[in-house]
């Protein structure tokens, strides 16, 4: 090296070693936050998403639907469900894992989680025999007073697992031959779907577990006219959509389930334009001016799973269709909040199979128009809400 170009480079050096303190200097802090979320509020939803096409964590995400923002985000496992304490102190996230990934030793849990600061806080280990299917709203569920978390079992034999959350400890497996699915209908009941087309009731007691057992009549032929099987609950009453498009309406109050003469969804016109039920998550209730939301396509036999171009709302009272909302871009699920100014919110999973991740659709209720969306929320498949 000359001594030219030798000096050149020592100037350089010297000017850098000169300026990079005062550099530094200028930069500000890094400052750590930690942000807490107010008390879950009525046009708060929590979307869940599966995780597809891995499936191997699932994701629940905390929207507000108001201003179609994201508050935060819950982290689960393989095909998680996702329970809310009606006190809405606590998430609840069932979840599977294996030991290695997606094999191995396999753990079934009820993660907890604070619902201010979203911090994982403990865990239930239960029985490796949890449903594994794509997440159904009431494949884990809570009753009404906080106390136990019901877990819908599957090995193929079906059981409900019991979890007392308050005390953060497994109690025990109820017996459901033939019922899955667990709707919970009082502080101390739950109900589930069975295959012939009735409703078994369990009582428990304090210790969770089983008082009494009840099964109904049948309330649908599952030959002629299946129902979906995630009704929309509006107290003690459940809401059922058949395939062939008829509303069946289920007191759970009792110790035995009662269920009222079905009436339709579709007239004769709606017959000829093949108008029936389809989707996820098909039905929904809004209580406070009782109405009930059913998401519709176009099909023939068997496109139940069909995305939903249409939701229709029908006065409950009247057992009449009062609207018909089209939507934007084809639903998979619906949820109406329970917001003095109610909103219908719709999950595109069309989107997310196409481009890689869904969206939330969200529209007024009263008026059926579109006020916006929220993009980027993975493979959603479940709407959860206060």
């Amino acid at each position: 090296m000359s001594t030219g170009v030798r000096s050149l480079v020592l100037l350089v050096a010297a000017i850098l070693l000169t300026a990079a303190p005062r550099a530094r200097a200028q930069l500000p802090p890094d400052q750590m936050t930690s942000l807490t979320l107010p008390e879950v509020g009525p046009t708060w939803i929590f979307v869940l998403d599966a995780g597809f096409p891995a499936t191997a964590s699932a994701r629940v995400y905390v929207v507000d639907t108001a201003h179609l923002k994201m508050l935060g985000q819950v982290s689960g496992g393989y095909l998680s469900n996702f329970v809310l304490a009606p006190d809405h102190h606590q998430f609840y996230s069932v979840d599977t894992f294996y030991s290695r990934g997606w094999r191995g030793t396999r753990t079934d849990v009820v993660s907890i989680f604070d619902a201010k600061t979203l911090n994982f806080s403990g865990e239930v280990e239960i029985p490796p025999k949890r449903l594994l299917i794509v997440p159904k709203r009431d494949s884990a569920s809570i009753t009404p007073d906080g106390k136990f978390i019901l877990v819908a079992n599957m090995t193929p034999a079906t059981s409900i697992t019991v979890v007392d959350a308050k005390a953060r400890k497994f109690t025990g497996e109820i017996e459901t031959p033939g019922c899955v699915q667990a709707f919970p209908s009082g502080n101390r009941q739950f109900d589930s779907m069975c295959a012939d087309g009735s409703i078994l009731t369990v009582q428990l007691d304090d210790a969770g577990k089983v008082k009494g057992k009840t099964t109904s009549k049948p309330f649908f032929d599952p030959g002629k006219d299946p129902v979906f099987d995630q009704p929309a609950l509006a107290g003690a009453k459940a809401y059922f959509d058949s395939y062939y498009g008829n509303l069946y309406e289920v007191d759970l109050s009792g110790t035995e389930a009662q269920a009222e003469p079905p009436w339709p969804l579709i007239n004769a016109a709606d017959k000829t334009g093949k108008w029936r039920p389809g989707g996820w998550q098909t039905v929904a209730v809004e209580p406070k001016s009782g109405v009930l939301l059913v998401l519709m396509h176009q099909g023939g036999d068997w496109t139940h799973k069909q995305f939903g171009t249409e939701v229709w709302v029908f006065d409950l009272a009247k057992k009449e269709r009062v609207k018909r909302i089209k939507l934007k871009t084809p639903g998979y699920s619906i949820f109406a909040t329970n917001a003095d100014k109610p909103m219908l919110e719709v999950l595109d999973l069309q989107t997310s199979m196409q481009e890689g991740t869904g969206r939330l659709e969200a529209y007024n209720l009263t008026d059926g128009k579109l006020v916006g969306t929220l993009n980027e929320i993975g493979s959603p498949f479940v709407i959860y809400g206060p």
